[in-house]
């Protein structure tokens, strides 16, 4: 395998290429190394032609025809990010070329990410740690906490992340009600105990709300005021997708009245803006976009998909991670 890895080197690139890593690939394959921070369009036809895999991460330049004709040799597109759809476009699959990326994983790292917040928010774990720390009171007689167990949970969108929590809450004992634009197997509804209906439904009945969308043209805003003037007084609505699937502002007057409460880990604006009401909102818990993946899975990642690359390109093996063109298309803008 000759390959080469273009993301920027800062400290997000040594959560992925540890040392161990760094390692790993140079005794696996050819391996250019480069700094996106000082690379050109020019530089990436001239150092790609010979390359027969492309490894990129967040910010990395995109496969484009004008790259891909000076690309030959190239087999094999590895993304150590989710979504491949910033890195690449139709022709890399009308020229043949395979895609990997770590989606199965962010998906589940995502998936306990979602859950986490679902409990921490039920049981208000941030107000009572604050309190506790912060004033030295201890449980008071009229302190209420709440629980996932026996609840109805709605899960809206049921790809890697949406299967993944339906699989997570089974121990809880909680029925699940999953909307999804595609109709889901007799089978797959036994094997995850889920009853599919519709987005209404899920918003007028659910207790928790789970959000787990791709971003794309169609899914902008389809949480709109409608959909959450539906929700059930006290109800918990809990986005780990992405913020544009949300309507902010319609969210943000509902939650102003108290009509539910939120766990949000993503925004329409990211970073979130600090005069942003939600920052004050008693209401919501608040994540900075980090739901998944943890830091740590970031390195196991990067030596799975590296070794899975060198499998296909040396030893003609069937790819484990592969993102398929119809799969790709359903993949969030970013």
């Amino acid at each position: 395998m000759k390959a080469l890895v273009a993301i920027k080197r800062d400290k997000t690139f040594d959560t992925f290429f540890t040392k161990e890593n760094i390692k790993l690939a140079e005794s696996l394959g050819d391996i250019i190394w480069y700094d996106i921070t000082s690379f050109s369009q020019d530089d990436l036809k001239e150092t790609i032609k010979d390359c027969d895999t492309y490894i990129t991460c967040w910010g990395s330049p995109a496969l484009t025809p004008e790259i891909l004709d000076c690309a030959p040799n190239l087999k094999l597109l590895t993304h150590l990010g989710s979504t491949v759809a910033p890195v690449t476009c139709d022709e890399v699959y009308e020229r043949g070329i395979k895609i990997i990326s770590g989606f199965d994983y962010y998906s589940r790292s995502t998936a306990e990410g979602a859950v986490a917040y679902m409990l921490a928010a039920l049981r208000n774990i941030p107000f009572y740690t604050d309190r506790l720390k912060k004033q030295k009171i201890w449980r008071e007689t009229d302190d209420y906490t709440d629980g996932l167990i026996y609840k109805t949970v709605g899960l809206v969108g049921f790809g890697g992340v949406g299967r993944y929590v339906a699989q997570m809450l089974k121990p809880f004992d909680v029925n699940v009600k999953v909307y999804d634009i595609a109709q889901i197997s007799i089978e797959e509804k036994e094997e995850y105990n889920i009853t599919q209906c519709s987005i209404e439904e899920v918003f007028s009945t659910c207790d928790i709300i789970s959000l787990h969308l791709p971003y794309n043209d169609s899914t902008y805003h389809i949480v709109d005021d409608a959909l959450l003037y539906k929700i059930k007084k006290g109800a918990l609505l809990v986005n780990t997708a992405r913020g544009a699937v949300v309507d902010e502002e319609a969210m943000i007057n509902h939650l102003k009245n108290g009509d539910f409460n939120a766990a949000l880990d993503v925004y329409e604006t990211e970073p979130i803006d600090m005069d942003n009401s939600l920052l004050s909102m008693e209401n919501v818990l608040l994540l900075p976009h980090q739901a998944g993946p943890t830091v740590n899975l970031r390195s196991v990642i990067t030596s799975k998909l590296i070794k899975e690359s060198v499998d296909f390109i040396d030893r003609n093996i069937p790819l484990k991670n592969e993102i398929t063109f119809s799969k790709a298309k359903n993949m969030s803008k970013f």
